[in-house]
């Protein structure tokens, strides 16, 4: 079962969503999904086991979970008393305002990997800080008070910090461009408005006025994550929102609005992201979490 708890977003798009998860206890299938969205988890009550790579987590209560973008991760065991857990998802681009380049050495390929010493699973005991200011953001996301968003990227903004300072999460005092940073950042944004378009490497490189071979290579080493599969990804939670809410467009319309110029492109693409086939997902979009 899911309740929604609300969002953030603009006219591009959700920027920051929270929902409740209850899961009943038993085995669930292996599916390695993944998404662009930073993904931060509460366990309010029950136990289970996180699949994340080739590591296992035993669930407790009160802990806390936390998964790059495209870090596959599925709970595949629950517990006889079942699982309760509360999701926070939120955008790369949530922490790219202006103020923020300034005043943080935190850079754009923060939300695609951390350290390699980093551990998913922060304890009970290690965790009070983060779940704190956790709650904190839900109840503002539910109460919607005035300045509710405003509030809520503070407290984002803090749970970061405690990552890096207190987790070991990612180094910040890593060198960094600024206007490599920037090339990037705008072109990320391209695509999260284009996506639907036939993008192509040459297309996208001459936007930002470099070679195709050296906006590839740039792309990867600042962000974290390869061209096409930053584009394959946003184009697939694009197509996930339409399998789960258009029932009458079928997946090669589905495929098309999307950007896919095929099926079968469209069916590769979606199983390598989401682990299993679209439909599949539409009859059962929950076995996802």
């Amino acid at each position: 079962m899911i309740n929604e708890l609300g969002e953030i977003g603009t006219s591009g798009g959700v920027l920051l969503k929270m929902w409740e998860v209850i899961v009943p206890s038993g085995s669930r299938p292996l599916v390695r999904h993944s998404h662009i969205r930073f993904e931060i988890t509460l366990i309010t009550a029950g136990s289970g086991i996180y699949t994340v790579g080739d590591k296992k987590y035993a669930i407790k209560p009160y802990e806390i979970f936390v998964f790059a973008s495209n870090e596959q991760h599925c709970v595949t065991e629950v517990g006889k008393d079942g699982l309760k857990m509360i999701n926070l998802h939120f955008e790369p681009r949530y922490l790219w305002g202006r103020s923020f380049d300034r005043l943080s050495n935190v850079n754009t390929n923060f939300c695609f990997q951390h350290s390699p010493n980093f551990e998913n699973c922060i304890p009970a005991d290690r965790a009070r800080q983060i779940r704190g200011l956790f709650t904190s953001a839900a109840e503002e996301l539910s109460k919607k008070e005035p300045e509710y968003a405003l509030k809520i990227k503070s407290l984002l903004n803090m749970i970061i910090v405690a990552l890096i300072r207190d987790f070991g999460y990612f180094d910040s005092t890593l060198p960094e461009s600024k206007d490599k940073n920037r090339i990037i950042r705008k072109a990320t944004e391209y695509i999260d408005t284009h996506f639907q378009e036939n993008l192509t490497l040459e297309s996208l490189a001459r936007l930002s006025s470099l070679t195709p071979n050296y906006f590839s290579s740039l792309f990867r080493k600042v962000s974290g994550i390869k061209l096409w599969d930053y584009i394959n990804s946003r184009r697939i939670e694009a197509a996930m929102q339409l399998l789960k809410n258009e029932s009458n467009l079928n997946i090669i319309e589905i495929a098309s609005k999307c950007g896919f110029n095929n099926t079968a492109n469209f069916n590769k693409a979606f199983k390598k992201t989401v682990g299993i086939t679209p439909g599949e997902y539409r009859l059962n979009d929950n076995i996802i979490i």
